[in-house]
């Protein structure tokens, strides 16, 4: 039964963490950007490595409560690479839109 919640607990911090990103994303390719996709390989690393390097950051410097600063900074990574693609993908989608419009 542990192991059910343990699973369970990592499949929610894997949701919270990587599903703005892959909403962007989605939303990018229905949009006509085939190019999506492709950055999240890069970002979801990325994120990962951010959140639990803080997480243990967090216990190591002794704060008073790790479990819900390992939270918080899950929600502002996922924002915060969320953010980071969406700027990316709007760059991308409007210079290939330009390049299609001059020729």
């Amino acid at each position: 039964m542990r192991l059910l919640i343990a699973a369970f607990a990592a499949l929610v911090f894997l949701g919270v963490l990587w599903g703005p990103a892959f909403a962007v994303a989605l939303r990018y390719w229905r949009r006509g950007d085939a190019r999506a996709f492709r950055q999240l390989r890069f970002l979801y690393p990325a994120q990962l490595i951010a959140t639990v390097s803080l997480a243990f950051a967090a216990d190591l410097l002794g704060l008073r409560n790790p479990a819900a600063l390992a939270v918080a900074s899950t929600v502002c990574v996922s924002a915060a690479g969320a953010a980071a693609l969406a700027l990316l993908l709007s760059f991308s989608f409007r210079s290939n839109r330009a390049r299609a419009d001059r020729a």
